[in-house]
This record gives structure tokens, C-alpha cells and sequence, in this order.
């Protein structure tokens, strides 16, 4: 099991709530099995409990959709084990369970539980305060862990994971679409040790060839399926993602590759379209110099890639960015790459540290929609192997009904996620630990994704013998201009006092996400101190 520091404790209690809400254990007799731990995913039920019962002698297992013990054990495990999964299971169904100690002369001794198995993942508190190895430097301050996969099972989640592999690039070629669409994709080769996943290919395994044009098997899990148009993962407002891997090969395989990447969803290519584009009756909805795919590695020298060029024929043209990170030795090494994805910017990161960041406000290569995220192995003849350690997503907290990060400048003496010039001070604090101080010609900035279409209220408390001038713009996508300006102008008193500014979010596809830029002046000639900044949808009128 792997350490994490502390989840905050609003997102620690809604998600035990919804845990405890779908795993419910508890112990029938004195001697029985203690510690029942039960989780349910849509395709298997994982038992754990404490071997602690005197004179065991293996357990009987027992389970049943009917509040019923069954006359006879479905499962017998060995003397001393802690661990049973129940296979097959029917998704969103409640299941009851008995894990019973067999005793040489006692009466046996039965622990009892029940679970729904649940066809969305949830964040396991237990789980993620346990990470025996830590993530790396390169988690920015204030961000939470929200998505992870320590592959500690013995069974792939397939909550978290799909293996119907596909892609944009597939998808325009296809020569796999009919089995897609079949659902009868090629099957990756993987191991999972209870510590790591190897997804691997061989001569033997997978036993089915993915690319048969080149001869090459492909081991991928992904967190999105195009047959089934399922998302699970919402990464939609971006975040730090990243991966600890050791990677290798033998021989030479044909299109050797070993991938973590992005790659825009389906069912079909309006992600991979530019806009004006037409194929097949596809518009294409991407606007011209936003990504499609991120590569955060792929080839065996981890070379990071930023694809985005494609002609109006669906032709793809070239990259928007790449670069090779030189002085790291990847093969047959354990190391961390990570990916910051924010609504302006994209930094890349191995081993904790910065090797290259894509901010230029007005050249945003970021995408403003959620991205399936993949983990692969691709090769013909020879091996190729990927093992994985872990793979963690972190987020910026979001508190109550707000939907802007750290508004009370409780993450740390820096602003982060905000920008500007502003600090962070405890004088000015209204509530928490600290509050924004703004002198005279200071400013505080944050770029951040909201819902598109919606009503908002931006609230603020301000005090101090300055001026505050707010503002919200809507952002045009990739070029970062100023669609539209809302703004108000604010005078501080000797008290805190609240401000509110209702604006409109401007218009984005179904499925994407709009890029604001919320802004605090101080235009007076005081100081004022800026607390308790929230952005919420405005539902007054509903």
C-alpha cells in the first residue's frame, strides 16, 4: 500500500459518506475474521479482513444477491489468507457476503457484509492515505489527490480502466472500426503482481495483432471506450497527472513504443477535425493550434510531443510542440513523468522536475475538454515492456459551490493557482489562516474552467483604504483573447465588506468546458486585503 499527505477534509467526508453508503461489514461472532473490507466494482468484489482468528484453518467464502447464506461455500482459501475476490458480478447490484474461519475444533466463525458494486470509481480514504511510495516534487501546492491507480489488485479496475483500445488516428484509418464498433477489439497482455501492471507484448501475447498493416500487437488500458462513448475519468478541468514506469525491450520490434498520452475522445473525430473541416459527415469542432494528443512519452527516449496540425482533408500535418529531455537513462529505470494541464498551460515534468512549460497566453495549446488518458505498450517481433508503479491525478480543491480554487489563500504562502502580484498575508485574513494583500497597482489573476452558458456570481470580501476594481472575461480558445469584459469597481473600508458580480459564460461545444480569466486591481493608493473569493452558478432566480 502507498502514502499520501491528507485529503481535505470536506472532499475526505463526502467521499467515506459515499464508501460507507455502498460497503457495509461487520462481524457476527467474537472469533470471526475482524477488519471485513468490501469493495464493489462493476466486474468483481474485493474482500479483505484481518488474520487474526485463533486456530484457522482457511476460510469458506459465500456470497449471494439474496439476504440467504448459501447451503455450500462458492470459494475455499487457504489457511492464513486475507484476500478474496468474487468474480463475474453484475454491475449496480447488491450483493450480501459471508467469510467464514474454518476451525480444527471449534464451531466456524463467520464475518458478514454486503456491497453494491458500483459502475463509477470513488476515491478510497484508506487507500489514499496508505501510498508507501510518495508522488514527486512536482505536485503544485494546494492540489489534492482526486484519480489514482496504485495497481495493488489482482484484478484490473475496470471502474477506472478500459481495454477496448481505440484512437483518433485509429478511427480515421479504420482499419479496426468494424470490430469497435463489434466490441471485439484486439485484448491487451498484462500482469498485475499486486505492486505494478506490466502491459507487454511478445511473440505470443496478446494473441490477436492490432495493426495489421504493420505487423504489431498493442497492450493498452485507457480511460475512455469509442464503442461505448463511456467516460471514466473526468479530467475536464485539468490538473497534475503522472506515472512512475520502468521500461524495456528485447530484439527489434517493429514500431516499438511504450506511451502515457492524452488523446482527445470520440465516438468519432470532431476533436480531431479542425473547425471548418468536414469528413464523412463529421464537423470538426477543434479550433486551429489546440492539441488533439498529448504525448507526455512515448518512444524509448521519452520524447514529449504536442500534436495539432491537420489539414482540411483530415490529413495530419505536424506537431504543434516537441522536445527530447536529454541526460535521464529510461531503460530498465524507474522513472516519474508528469504532465501539468491547466486552462493556459502545459508543463512537463521527470523525476519532480520542470523540463518545459507551454504558457504563452496567447498561443494556448491546452485542451478545454476532458482527454482519454492511455498507458501502452506497441511493438511487433521482439518484447516490449511497461511496468507501472502508479499512476496519480491531483486537482486544485473546490470548496462548497464554488468552482474557483483556493479563494481564501489557504494552500500556502505562495497564490497559486492565482497569479499576479498580490501575496498572501495573515493580516488579511477574514476567515481561515490568511487572506490577499493588494497594494497600490497589485493585481490577482486566475484563469479557470467553468461550465459554458451558465450564470455566475463572482462574491469577494474586501477591506483596507484602497480601490478594487474586478473583472471576469471570457476567453477565446487558443488565442486567449478578451471575448467580453464584465467589471465593477469596489471602494474598501476600514471592515470587511462583500462585493458580488454576476456575469455570463460564453458559448463552447456540448461537451467542453469555458476558459474564464477572473482579475482583481487595486487602483486606490491603500492597501486593501482581499478575502473569500468565491465563483458560484447563480441560482437566485431558480
Amino acid at each position: 500500500m502507498k502514502r499520501l499527505s491528507a485529503t481535505g477534509t470536506i472532499m475526505f467526508c463526502v467521499l467515506l459518506v459515499f464508501y460507507m453508503h455502498v460497503t457495509r461489514a461487520f462481524a457476527q461472532t467474537a472469533d470471526a475474521p475482524s477488519g471485513l473490507k468490501i469493495l464493489g466494482t462493476r466486474s468483481w468484489i474485493r474482500l479483505e479482513w484481518n488474520n487474526n482468528t485463533p486456530g484457522e484453518k482457511g476460510y469458506n467464502i459465500y456470497w449471494s444477491t439474496k439476504h440467504n447464506k448459501p447451503a455450500k461455500p462458492q470459494a475455499v482459501v487457504a489457511t492464513n489468507a486475507t484476500r478474496y475476490y468474487i468474480q463475474d458480478v453484475q454491475p449496480e447490484q447488491k450483493y450480501f457476503v459471508w467469510v467464514e474461519s474454518k476451525k480444527a475444533h471449534d464451531k466456524n466463525n463467520i464475518s458478514y457484509g454486503e456491497v453494491i458494486t458500483a459502475k463509477q470509481w470513488a476515491l478510497d480514504p484508506d487507500e489514499a492515505n496508505q501510498l508507501d511510495i510518495p508522488s514527486s516534487a512536482a505536485v503544485p501546492e494546494g492540489m489534492r489527490l482526486f484519480w489514482h491507480d496504485e495497481f495493488n489488485d489482482a484484478l484490473l479496475n475496470r471502474n477506472k480502466w478500459s481495454t477496448n483500445y481505440y484512437s483518433n488516428i485509429d478511427y480515421l484509418y479504420r482499419i479496426n472500426f468494424s470490430k469497435m464498433k463489434a466490441d471485439s477489439l484486439p485484448q491487451p497482455a498484462y500482469i498485475l503482481n499486486g505492486k505494478t501492471i506490466n502491459l507487454f507484448t511478445n511473440d505470443t501475447l496478446p494473441a490477436e495483432v492490432y495493426d495489421t498493416k504493420n505487423n504489431k500487437k498493442i497492450s493498452s488500458i485507457q480511460t475512455y471506450d469509442w464503442g461505448k462513448n463511456e467516460n471514466l475519468l473526468d479530467n475536464s478541468r485539468g490538473g497534475y497527472f503522472e506515472v512512475r514506469v520502468k521500461r524495456s525491450s528485447t530484439g527489434k520490434p517493429r514500431g516499438l513504443n511504450t506511451a502515457f498520452w492524452f488523446d482527445s475522445p470520440g465516438p468519432d473525430l470532431k476533436y480531431y477535425l479542425e473547425e471548418g473541416t468536414v469528413l464523412d459527415g463529421v464537423k470538426g469542432i477543434r479550433p486551429k493550434g489546440q492539441v488533439f494528443e498529448i504525448d507526455i512519452f512515448e518512444y524509448l527516449n521519452a520524447q514529449f510531443v504536442l500534436h495539432g496540425d491537420v489539414d482540411s482533408n483530415g490529413r495530419f500535418q505536424h506537431n504543434l510542440a516537441t522536445h527530447i529531455a536529454e541526460g535521464y537513462r529510461h531503460i530498465d529505470n524507474w522513472v516519474v513523468h508528469g504532465i501539468l494541464w491547466t486552462p493556459t498551460s502545459i508543463k512537463h515534468y521527470i523525476n519532480g522536475n520542470l523540463i518545459k512549460a507551454y504558457s504563452d497566453k496567447n498561443k494556448i495549446y491546452a485542451p478545454d475538454h476532458f482527454m482519454n488518458v492511455l498507458l501502452g505498450s506497441y511493438g511487433g517481433g521482439g518484447t516490449v515492456n511497461m511496468e507501472v508503479d502508479y499512476i496519480r491525478g491531483y486537482q486544485w480543491p473546490l470548496e462548497g459551490n464554488s468552482e474557483l480554487p483556493n479563494g481564501g489563500a489557504e494552500y500556502s504562502a505562495h497564490i497559486l493557482p492565482w497569479e499576479g502580484t498580490a501575496m498572501v498575508s495573515a493580516d488579511a485574513k477574514r476567515s481561515g489562516n490568511s487572506g490577499f494583500t493588494l497594494a497600490p497597482g497589485q493585481t490577482l489573476y486566475q484563469y479557470v474552467y467553468l461550465d459554458h452558458a451558465q450564470d455566475y456570481q463572482l462574491t469577494y470580501w474586501i477591506k483596507g483604504e484602497g480601490k478594487i476594481e474586478a473583472t471576469v472575461n471570457n476567453i477565446m480558445p487558443v488565442s486567449g483573447v478578451f471575448e467580453d469584459t464584465t467589471l465593477q469597481a469596489a471602494e474598501a473600508s476600514a471592515s470587511f465588506t462583500s462585493h458580488e458580480l454576476s456575469f455570463k459564460t460564453g458559448p463552447a461545444h456540448e461537451n467542453n468546458m469555458k476558459t474564464v480569466r477572473v482579475s482583481f486591481t487595486n487602483t486606490g493608493k491603500g492597501t486593501v486585503f482581499l478575502d473569500d473569493i468565491t465563483l458560484a452558478k447563480n441560482n437566485k432566480d431558480k
